[in-house]
């Protein structure tokens, strides 16, 4: 109860941690009615802490013991904390919170082995996926920002932050949906929102510098060297990341611009589209990386607040596939295919980001991002294929091909973003008004050998098509985005937004091929089908307006804007001419668009709410998909954009309800998703006509039975639902000890047209996961996961032929076990099993690996790991591809088994002082400290 009002304090945090080592034993919150409980105390003595935000601790020594098995504390009466409280400090205990939308994971509640990083931390929480390549998902959500601190970390790379902070130096985990930095100024949401991690340090690692050096050395000629290096204080941050290894760990992420661009598509391309399944293994091919990097954040005077990093990156991939395609045509016949691919791929980036926020008064800020990126990349591949016919009564080869594609490319791209925010003296009332330019140039060259043999039923040869050529193609892009933002504040509770927003952006695409001239042995005749020259344009004004009313229960937004847009498109075609001279092919669109917007929020109590979100969307097709130019990497399916595309329009909903038990600390998430898509754009395929051929400008013989033409349509009544169900159950008696459960649906209802007519693709995938973590008495900690999915692909005009059902099965344990303080070993299994899928794919996949570990030195900041990956040499990547009228099962070789020796060194000084962190399994300590200092008198549980 409260001193002065002697009211019942509803949530205060009650912590019993014995007295003899500080390690917690178990905790409770208060009920309504300020009342709490804890059992099942074994005979010992123990020291009591209650804690309530603005309140005094409460503390207090309590015995069990044979006589006396149960203790009545009375009321107890907590003094308000009318001063600055600096003698003593509490690390929660509580393993879950929830704060308005975002969700909060005590660090300490989940146990993590020495040297651990975060993303080994975030595979324990209740609700966040990590998959084998360290992306992550969160609430059923792939997450795109991680803040250290709620600032960002070597840009916008979330994996840079997962894969170098420590496990030891977070203090929690807050998973939420974040805004753009407008919506956060105005307090309007603007549909921006993206799934953010934000990993929130120790107070004490905030300040100091601190890092961590490995090398590692194995069979096969494998290696691996890290190196971290920080420097911390109250208000500048350096951070300097270094690594190489050939163990398929990446650094740096890749930025992608010629890939984004639609670049220069030099390379195999078998697989396109789909709906890709059923991963197993892990990182696939074989890859060597080497990165470096420099963050900077720092306070300059009290008007600037700047972040900005450097990074580089070079990966080099080689990649063996074998793959099996089963297609169904119209006409009861089918196809399947066979293939072996040997590819590799090297890339580089250079990366600079810079965040510089200039207060110039307290009414008055400047915001300015900019981003440049340079990239070059090569790659090479060889493929070789063979195609059976299936037809009534009648199954024989087809064609075979022996393909080479080699290609380099080199893009830049520059983007810069200025916002200019301004509050009056009227709370409530503030401008915004934004600026962004995105330049991007990709220019790529390269060599496409990809002789084609067609054979007659009878097995002789019927035709061979020698297609040998060189192209080289630029694509350049521009977009100029100016927003502007009013709102107005009515009453305490009430707030108008008016909005508008100008888009332009100019998108050019000029590609020359010749083809191979076997007199002068160079490639100095011209190919028309494939030089061509694009140009688009896209222009657009937006105006809106947003209404938002907030109460301390409920809050609720709604709103919409209405855009009008216009897209004009000019193609010239080699092999299209009028009097000698190039025509110019010119479409023009011109749209009226609406954008609604609803949001709502309910808080039912501190711990449970209910938030709901709509939003309406367009969107552009890209230049590929507009430009009428055939791509022919692969003579059996030729893909060709669309001039006459209209932009896509979508419609999303989601429901998202947390809620928190504050006595068991249960806690559970419910999210729920739907999509419809108007005008989507969905892949048409038929059979090459001979039309068809002529307008394209393509050889009569690729006139053959098999030989799909595949073009983007605009097709209306797509549709997505999805649920996302997480529910987490912490062991009170058992510290770091919980069991998860989640449970994923999804049901998509996708269009495409085959062979004019209309095909209705129906996907089913449900999986229902598990998992239990144990830590017993520090010196125990076990994990066991289990996930079992079952996937369903329904077709309406394949007679069944091309329906699927397969099941994909993965159980993983993790065990570490403390033989001393400083020796421990470490063991992971996991078995996958597929089923349902193509002869030579159901494979059950054994992956064992295994470490022992022993800590050195005094401080124990010194680490000697050995370790084995893939100890039963069973690793394997299979992936399942979806696609209108096809399935694709692929398998890829990947890293298999070999042995490494690492020796691992810490470096930590926080506070001036040396203060290595002992890595050790007691786990809590009673420490002294006076709120942040070395020195002092009062005391600290830390948890």
């Amino acid at each position: 109860m409260d001193t002065a009002a002697k009211q019942p304090l509803a949530g205060a945090t009650v912590s019993v941690v014995f007295t003899k080592d500080s390690a917690m034993v178990n905790y409770a919150m208060s009920d309504k009615t300020g009342m709490f409980e804890i059992k099942d105390l074994a005979n010992d003595n123990y020291h009591i802490h209650i804690s309530f935000q603005g309140f005094q601790p409460y503390e207090k020594t309590v015995s069990i013991t044979s006589s006396r098995q149960s203790v009545d504390l009375g009321k107890i009466i907590l003094k308000k904390n009318d001063r600055t409280l600096d003698t003593f400090t509490v690390t929660s205990s509580v393993p879950i919170q929830i704060k308005g939308d975002t969700t909060q994971f005590n660090a300490s509640a989940f146990k993590t082995v020495p040297n651990a990083n975060a993303e080994d931390l975030l595979k324990k929480l209740p609700g966040v996926e990590v998959d084998v390549d360290g992306n992550v998902k969160a609430q059923g959500e792939e997450v795109t920002k991680i803040y250290v601190d709620g600032k960002e970390f070597f840009g916008k790379d979330p994996k840079m932050a997962t894969k170098n902070i420590t496990a030891e130096m977070i203090q929690s985990v807050q998973v939420y949906d974040d805004m753009s930095d407008q919506a956060k100024f105005t307090r309007i949401d603007d549909g921006s929102r993206s799934k953010t991690i934000n990993i929130v340090l120790k107070k004490d690692r905030r300040k100091g510098y601190f890092g961590r050096a490995i090398a590692g050395v194995g069979t096969d000629e494998r290696y691996q060297t890290n190196l971290t290096a920080n420097r911390f204080n109250e208000t500048r941050r350096i951070s300097l990341v270094a690594s190489s290894n050939n163990i398929n760990k990446q650094g740096f992420g890749s930025n992608d611009i010629v890939g984004r661009m639609g670049g220069f598509s030099g390379g195999g391309g078998r697989n396109a589209g789909g709906n890709r399944n059923a991963r197993g293994g892990a990182g696939a091919g074989l890859t060597t990386s080497s990165s470096v990097g420099l963050n900077y954040i720092d306070k300059i005077g009290k008007k600037v607040d700047i972040t900005g990093s450097y990074n580089y990156s070079a990966t080099r991939n080689r990649r063996e596939q074998n793959s099996y395609r089963e297609s169904t045509f119209f006409n009861d016949s089918s196809a399947t295919e066979n293939s072996n691919t040997v590819s590799v791929n090297t890339n580089s980036n250079h990366q600079f980001n810079l965040r510089m926020e200039f207060y110039i008064d307290s009414m008055n800020s400047i915001l300015y991002t900019p981003n440049v990126s340079f990239q070059h990349s090569e790659s090479a591949s060889r493929d070789s294929s063979s195609t059976m016919a299936v037809i009534p009564s009648l199954k024989y080869l087809s064609n075979s091909n022996n393909s080479m594609y080699e290609s380099e490319r080199n893009g830049v791209s520059i983007n810069n973003e200025l916002l200019y925010r301004r509050k009056f003296k009227k709370i409530g009332r503030t401008f915004t008004l934004g600026y962004s330019n995105s330049t991007e140039r990709s220019d790529g060259s390269g060599t496409n050998i990809s002789p084609i043999i067609f054979y007659n039923p009878d097995g002789s040869i019927s035709t061979v098509i020698d297609q040998n050529f060189e192209s080289a193609q630029k694509t350049k892009s521009n977009s100029n985005v100016i927003t502007s933002s009013f709102t107005e504040m009515f009453g305490k509770n009430k707030i108008l937004e008016l909005n508008y927003a100008y888009t332009n952006r100019h998108s050019t695409s000029d590609k020359d091929a010749f083809d191979y001239n076997a007199s002068s042995k160079e490639f100095d005749i011209i190919n028309k089908q494939q030089t061509n020259y694009f140009e688009n344009d896209f222009i657009a004004h937006r105006y809106g307006g947003n209404f938002r009313y907030m109460m301390p229960k409920y809050s609720f937004q709604f709103g919409t804007s209405v855009q009008t847009s216009q897209i004009d498109n000019n193609s010239i075609r080699g092999i299209y001419q009028t009097n000698g001279k190039d025509s110019v092919i010119n479409t023009k669109q011109r749209y009226t668009n609406l954008f609604p917007t609803a949001n709502f929020t309910y808080n039912f109590t501190k711990k449970t709410n209910l938030s709901i979100h709509y939003r309406g969307r367009t969107a552009q097709p890209s230049v590929n998909q507009l430009q009428d130019v055939p791509d022919l990497t692969n003579l059996l399916r030729i893909n060709i954009g669309n001039p006459g595309l209209k932009q896509e329009f979508g419609h999303n909903i989601d429901i998202s309800f947390k809620t928190l038990n504050p006595v068991t600390f249960k806690y559970l998430n419910v999210t729920i998703n739907g999509s419809q898509t108007s005008n989507r754009i969905v892949n048409s395929t038929d059979s090459l006509t001979y039309t068809t051929l002529k307008s394209l400008g393509l050889p009569d013989s690729l006139l053959r039975p098999g030989v799909q033409i595949i073009r983007p349509v605009n097709l209306n009544g797509a549709y997505n639902l999805s649920s996302n169900i997480t529910l987490g159950i912490p062991f009170k008696k058992m510290k770091g000890s919980s069991v998860n459960f989640t449970n994923v649906v999804n049901y998509n209802h996708s269009l495409s047209m085959l062979y004019k007519q209309l095909n209705v693709t129906n996907t089913f995938t449900i999986s229902q996961s598990a998992g239990v973590n144990l830590d017993v008495k520090n010196k125990f900690n076990f994990s066991l996961r289990a996930r079992v999915a079952y996937s369903q692909a329904r077709y309406s005009i394949s007679q069944g032929r091309n329906n699927t059902d397969y099941f994909t099965q993965s159980y993983s344990t993790d065990i570490n076990y403390y033989i001393t303080k400083s020796l421990i070993i470490s063991t992971d299994f996991d078995y996958i099993r597929y089923t349902g899928q193509s002869a030579g794919f159901n494979r059950n996949i054994p992956l064992w690996n295994a470490n022992i570990a022993k800590q050195l030195f005094k401080k124990k900041n010194g680490e000697l790991k050995f370790s084995v990956n893939d100890l039963l040499n069973q690793n394997q990547s299979i992936i399942r591809t979806q696609g209108e009228n096809y399935y694709y099962d692929s398998r890829t070789v990947v890293l298999k088994r070999y042995f490494l020796l690492t020796f691992t060194y810490n470096l930590n000084r926080f506070g001036g002082k040396a203060q290595q962190q002992q890595q050790q399994p007691a786990g809590n300590r009673m420490q002294r400290s006076n709120g942040g200092g070395n020195n002092g008198g009062g005391r600290r549980m830390q948890n």
